[in-house]
């Protein structure tokens, strides 16, 4: 699995501001949409690129600089339940 890079691309003399979403396996570059806080834009933007590639979902992004990063996530409710059961037995042991 590939993790997608989202980044800001100001104006220019041709274009306005963009987000690219890019990764090994493809690219995709949306308006700026100023209706929208900067976490919804780059959000967007990777969530349209992770349907285009058939990656499904869920995934999760965080930044990094002026950058934001996307992965999807996998989730395995018996690895989830059996951690959760260790911590509580751990924390009971504590007390």
């Amino acid at each position: 699995m590939q993790a997608i890079r989202t980044r800001y691309h100001g104006p220019t003399n041709t274009r306005g501001s963009r987000i690219l979403a890019k990764c090994e396996a493809g690219t995709f570059s949306m308006p700026y949409n100023h209706a929208l806080g900067i976490w919804e834009n780059h959000a967007t933007a990777a969530a349209i690129l992770f349907e285009r590639l058939s990656w499904g979902k869920p995934y999760a992004g965080g930044c990094f600089g002026n950058d934001y990063y996307w992965t999807a996530v996998i989730i395995n409710e018996a690895w989830n339940d059996t951690l959760a059961r260790d911590y509580t037995k751990r924390e009971k042991e504590a007390a």
